[in-house]
């Protein structure tokens, strides 16, 4: 590389006209919270261009759609690998009264065919993906790559506008739920409401529960010993040494077909799907074989199904008579709220982010041919328009210098602590209060940044969260960080970690508690502990800093607090 090109490489940001600039965009919408559910560890920066520009536009899209009466969205930016939000609060409240009788109008379709329209939307998804999937990518000439980078861009901002529908939908019955429980004393953390909310099967649900039966196979057929004394990636060639393991190996790749496409992260794009590397889904299973835990999923469903009728019927007979119907309609929408967001992750991100990276990587294989980079997985530190420019002509291009500096940039950053809030009020307590409670944004406050812990001294907790699922357990600690640990998990012990995602969600069969520094009352770790019985707490912030694997602690999670028992 000249010594020009040297001085020139800090002119190429990764998200141009994304990329967070505090003295700017901090006095231009007074608060800028961390997205620290889908942001840790820090994004590459191709998934930052993809995720900053079609997320936020997804959350506006669907507020307009919707009428969603205090908000029209949030903007997004992105610092160093991380992700920051701010609301579009509207404040006038005549506007606010127009758009609420709209919203009510456009909620009844919902309230009336959810799954319904879902299934028009899923179908509409699966045809996108069915023609991404058609490219033969390393047959394609360099214009058909051209096209796919944008059908890939095309199908991705669309993935987030179906997504969000759902969402706001089903999470905003859950948030007016909790303005008519609010005279009873109730809030979202308390037993009462989220029983409510529990005991619904889903798409994401019953893949874990085949994850669990292909357990149990490895377990009657004699295969045991071969998922014990094998690293994950050399069972599949073990099992080819008998017809029970051959027959087993037929039958997993038959799922891995129709289930395969399944991103290991959710958010990003740096690590294989199921269906590439096939030994990320054989180290669930590991999982269950080496735990010899045959957790059935069904059984605790039934339980929670009996407490969500109680809890319902006891709830119905506080309200006036005229309020049933009304309560009743936002309970039925408000119950898809756990099940659709389980479920659209299996079909919006985790699917579409394994295209994505299918499509990245077969562009990268040509760009390595060409000399243009060193790398396939280079893709993942350019960002598209970059790849757009040299696609036709690749062999003319050298692009090393950008993708290795920022893979440089990111390996430093990726495990780094950021802030929760970028701010011009005097702290972060003010700044929810003014810049985005008044939102009501209930994907952002009960999920991205989560509600704030009560500190609740009398209780001289160590450290406080919030309720995500009630109960009590006491254990030993597991700190787990990213996907690759969870094989370290012993049953019965508590999960520690920053947040989970729905690869994680197997775990929660062997475990007593779950604890995590992020996510709200709604967020993956919070509804899978729900439907899992798990105590769970959430937007603790420093577990996995102050918590260490092997220290007994104790989580009250009903009264949002933890105990390190072990000093």
């Amino acid at each position: 590389m000249d010594e020009k090109r040297k001085e020139n490489v800090k002119l190429w940001d990764s998200v141009p006209g994304y990329d967070f600039n505090e003295q700017i965009d901090v006095p231009e919408m007074h608060s800028y919270f961390h997205d620290g559910v889908h942001s840790v560890p820090r994004l590459t920066p191709i998934f930052s261009w993809f995720y900053g520009r079609a997320n936020p536009v997804g959350s506006q899209y669907a507020s307009e759609t919707l009428s969603i009466p205090t908000c029209k969205g949030w903007s997004q930016k992105i610092r160093d690998g991380s992700t920051y939000v701010a609301m579009h609060i509207i404040r006038d409240k005549e506007e606010i009264d127009k758009r609420a009788v709209k919203f009510q109008e456009a909620l009844l379709p919902w309230i009336e065919d959810f799954d319904g329209l879902w299934e028009g939307y899923k179908n509409e998804l699966l045809s996108l993906y069915d023609h991404l999937k058609s490219v033969d990518l390393d047959k394609a000439t360099n214009i058909d790559l051209l096209h796919h980078l944008w059908d890939m861009i095309s199908t991705y901002r669309r993935m987030w506008e179906i997504h969000f529908l759902g969402m706001y939908t089903s999470m905003s019955a859950v948030a007016l739920l909790e303005e008519q429980v609010e005279r009873f004393g109730l809030t979202a953390e308390s037993p009462e409401f989220q029983n409510m909310l529990r005991g619904f099967d889903n798409k994401a649900f019953q893949v874990d529960q085949q994850m669990n039966e292909f357990a149990q196979a490895v377990i009657t057929s004699g295969l045991s010993d071969i998922f014990k004394n094998n690293n994950a990636e050399d069972v599949l060639p073990k099992l080819e040494e008998s017809d029970a393991g051959r027959k087993w190996k037929d039958t997993f790749y038959e799922f891995l077909q129709e289930e395969g496409w399944r991103m290991v992260r959710m958010m990003d794009l740096n690590e294989p799907y199921w269906l590439e590397e096939p030994s990320s889904a054989i180290s669930v299973i590991q999982t269950f074989v080496n735990k010899g835990t045959d957790f059935n999923l069904d059984e605790v469903r039934f339980k929670l199904i009996e407490e969500r009728e109680k809890a319902i019927t006891a709830l119905l007979e506080k309200l006036p008579g005229e309020e049933k119907e009304w309560f009743k309609a936002l309970i039925k929408l408000g119950g898809k709220a756990g099940s659709y967001s389980e479920e659209h992750d299996l079909y919006c991100e985790l699917y579409c982010h394994a295209l994505l990276r299918r499509g990245l990587l077969g562009i990268g294989r040509r760009l390595v041919q060409a000399g243009t980079i060193d790398r396939p997985d280079d893709t993942l530190f350019l960002n598209p328009d970059e790849i757009e420019q040299v696609m036709l002509a690749p062999e003319f291009h050298k692009l090393q210098y950008i993708a290795n500096r920022r893979r440089a940039e990111w390996e430093q950053l990726r495990f780094e602590e950021t802030s929760p809030v970028f701010t011009e009020r005097a702290g972060i307590e003010e700044a929810m209060q003014k810049d985005l409670i008044p939102s009501g944004d209930v994907i952002i406050i009960k999920l991205v940044v989560g509600e704030m812990p009560i500190v609740n001294p009398e209780l001289k907790a160590d450290l406080y969260g919030v309720c995500g699922a009630p109960g009590v357990a006491e254990g030993l600690a597991r700190v787990i960080i990213t996907y690759d640990q969870l094989q370290e998990v012993l049953p019965g012990e508590i999960l520690v970690c920053p947040g989970t995602n729905p690869a994680w969600t197997p775990i929660f069969g062997i475990i007593k508690a779950a604890v995590a520094d992020r996510g709200g009352t709604l967020s993956h770790t919070a509804i899978v502990g729900r439907e899992y019985h798990v105590p769970t707490i959430v937007n603790c912030f420093e577990g996995t800093a102050k918590i260490k694997t092997g220290m007994r602690i104790k989580v009250d999670a009903t009264q949002g607090a933890i105990y390190i028992l072990d000093k």
